[in-house]
């Protein structure tokens, strides 16, 4: 746990090549470097804001032979030369003429063609003051910060929730869904594709299905598939404990009140969302993490052209971070929260 090299914290991404594990730790802001065996090799990066430093990376691809980290907080990409640590920045500056709840737009993703791929964010307050938000484009620019093209649109189950029953006057807050059924987008580590999940919570009456799209770098449809599941119930006290947290805040002044409310909202999902995760891995499969059943997650894989291949059954405190057909590297936490960079065979 106090293992400079080994005791790692925030891991917020894993890559693999034919040598070498790359980590990407968030608090750090570095990316650290292992063999396949488990020894440590060098740090890329550091935390700062000087060149080749990172404040809070988010996420992490391959941009050609070179290593590229997504930054943020300081608004841009670096990429890095992994033999010799060599940096280069690309600052991430979009203007785009966007609706008035986003607050910015952040750098996510580099494609193989150059394309810098940039998420918007948004407030809160600004959703709920002007009536919603249903859709959020990712959007594709060039280095010089001009907008080119929209790679997808992520479709929201709806954005925060104002509750104010049960508190102060002067008070409110706003909650986001603990079982989101927001869309979800995932990008091939070597930025050649991405793959979105569309994944409504099953009302108990239409077909219990998702829906799985693959998006070239040009914005084209790659395969488009409907999948169907056995959808499962939301037990009864599943959201007891977030009510219950909830209760202890200091502006709440009618706990009952307060806690209709919470129950109310919290127990609008009868039903968990079909896919929790979704991953592409290096080889074209993507990987689609189901809820939690006990101690073990499934993950459904389909290979290349979106056809269902078999499923991987992984400790529920796993997290895919690099796969290929022979192998799967995952983040996983013990019972102390600690991560751990675990590798596990793939067999039959």
């Amino acid at each position: 746990m106090d293992d400079p090299v080994y005791g790692l914290s925030v891991v917020r991404g894993v890559l693999t090549d034919a040598d070498y594990v790359y980590v990407l730790l968030g608090r750090e802001g570095r990316v650290r470097v292992f063999t396949r065996a488990g020894e440590f090799v060098r740090d890329l990066g550091g935390s700062g804001e000087g060149p080749g430093e990172l404040m809070t990376p988010s996420g992490m691809g391959w941009y050609g032979s070179r290593l590229w980290v997504a930054d943020p907080s300081s608004r841009r990409f670096t990429l890095f030369e992994v033999a010799t640590g060599e940096a280069e920045t690309i600052p991430y500056d979009v203007n785009a003429p966007l609706a008035y709840h986003f607050l910015s737009v952040v750098p996510r993703v580099i494609l193989a063609n150059g394309g810098l791929v940039g998420s918007p964010t948004y407030s809160g307050t600004r959703v709920i003051a002007r009536g919603g938000i249903s859709r959020l484009p990712q959007l594709v620019s060039d280095t010089a910060g001009t907008l080119r093209d929209t790679l997808a649109v992520l479709s929201l189950g709806g954005g925060p929730v104002e509750i104010r029953a049960g508190l102060a006057p002067d008070a409110r807050m706003y909650l986001m869904h603990s079982l989101p059924d927001d869309d979800l987008i995932a990008f091939a580590p070597e930025g050649t594709s991405a793959v979105q999940v569309k994944r409504r919570s099953w009302e108990g009456s239409d077909p219990a299905e998702f829906e799985v799209t693959r998006i070239g770098v040009l914005g084209d449809t790659l395969f488009q598939r409907r999948i169907a599941y056995e959808p499962r119930r939301v037990p009864q006290g599943f959201f007891a404990e977030q009510i219950s947290q909830s209760l202890d805040r200091p502006n709440v002044v009618n706990r009952r009140a307060h806690a209709r409310a919470l129950r109310e909202f919290y127990e609008q999902r009868r039903y968990f969302p079909p896919v929790t995760t979704v991953r592409v891995a290096s080889d074209g499969t993507t990987w689609l993490a189901g809820p939690i059943e006990g101690d073990e997650r499934v993950w459904l894989v389909l290979d290349a052209s979106g056809a269902g291949i078999g499923r991987v059954r992984l400790p529920a405190s796993s997290s895919v971070g690099s796969a290929n057909g022979a192998e799967v590297w995952v983040v996983e936490r013990d019972a102390l929260d600690i991560p751990y960079i675990v590798r596990y065979e793939i067999v039959p």
